[in-house]
């Protein structure tokens, strides 16, 4: 081979080498789409110094520990939140059981939320009678919301309608449902720290109680976890009449029934030692009356699950914001 030659096949190779690096890098800084359940450092403990916490009774340290952790999340930049929730429904002597599927991530300057309620075994949707009034209800709910700060609105979908994708996740079909505006989403505590609330239910100090009626008593104890560090659990629950006087009012209208309240709203719950929620369970049941005729009783329960790392907070890159999170 001539020298003209040799060097025109170095050339060819560089190029080819440059191109492929060039290729390596564009797939690594693009977003690769991905269920909003593929967290990377869902409960593992953030940065922080652990915190003092107050008081010398089992209330006073809940409550304390409890509102460090809220206020941590209100400001921390970023968050990625999962529910794998369960949601049950006894009217008429039937029982349906569904899943509660929420998602929550903000950054300092976006916020995504969506929930997806899916049937499980639900004999009351295929009834004749309740069917209709089922869906009505919302119990079948698919809802997302999408929001950038400092806009001066934000985008929802919502549908009661869903489905399982191959990998057994609930989805819809976002495309066909129609995108209204509300208004802008409060999402830290930079924007008005009394509004963004985690928990439906009010919090205060002399609302938690024990919850004799069913075996729940009032516990706080310390956890130090060889491998995952240290958390505090704490168990309670609410007075589910002073604690809910705004939560009331969804569940009445949810139901129909202006007679429908609370009779249980228990929790178990893990912060770190650096006041970050880990974990966060809560049982919340009431009762009403279904059409106006029959007895109904129903009961959520949610597991939520925590992230604060930024690259569990990149919106663009999950396939459930496709869509509302684009052309804003």
């Amino acid at each position: 081979m001539s020298k003209k030659g040799k060097v025109l096949v170095i050339v060819l190779v560089l190029v080819l080498v440059l191109s492929l690096c060039l290729l390596v890098a564009c797939n690594k800084s693009k977003p690769v789409d991905k269920s909003a359940r593929d967290f990377v450092s869902m409960d593992k403990r953030p940065e922080g110094t652990a915190v003092t916490i107050t008081g010398t009774t089992d209330i006073e340290k809940i409550y304390n520990l409890y509102m460090i952790a809220l206020n941590n999340l209100r400001d921390t930049p970023y968050l990625a939140t999962y529910n794998e929730g369960f949601f049950e429904n006894e009217t008429a002597g039937m029982t349906n059981y569904l899943y509660d599927d929420h998602v929550i991530l903000k950054t300092p300057t976006e916020y995504f939320y969506c929930n997806y309620r899916s049937i499980k075994e639900c004999p009351i949707a295929d009834s004749a009678i309740f069917a209709d009034m089922f869906k009505e209800m919302g119990a079948i709910l698919s809802l997302r919301r999408y929001y950038q700060k400092d806009k001066g609105f934000a985008r929802q979908q919502k549908i009661n309608d869903n489905y399982m994708t191959a990998d057994n996740l609930p989805t819809v079909n976002w495309d066909a449902v129609e995108i209204t505006v509300i208004d802008p989403i409060v999402f830290n505590a930079a924007d008005a720290p009394t509004l963004f609330n985690f928990n439906e239910h009010d919090m205060q100090q002399e609302f938690i109680v024990d919850d004799w009626a069913h075996e729940y008593d009032i516990s706080f104890e310390e956890v130090d976890d060889p491998e995952d560090g240290k958390y505090y659990r704490m168990k309670f629950a609410l007075d589910p009449v002073k604690a809910t006087t705004k939560s009331s009012e969804n569940i009445k209208e949810q139901t129909g029934d202006s007679g429908t309240s609370y009779y249980r709203i228990v929790y178990d719950i893990t912060i770190w030692d650096n006041g970050y929620f880990r974990t966060y369970n809560n049982d919340s049941y009431f009762s009403g009356k279904a059409l106006g005729l029959f007895n109904a009783d129903y009961k959520n329960e949610y597991h939520w699950h925590f992230s604060y790392d930024a690259q569990d907070c990149d919106i663009a890159s999950y396939i459930d914001a496709k869509g509302i999170a684009e052309n804003y």
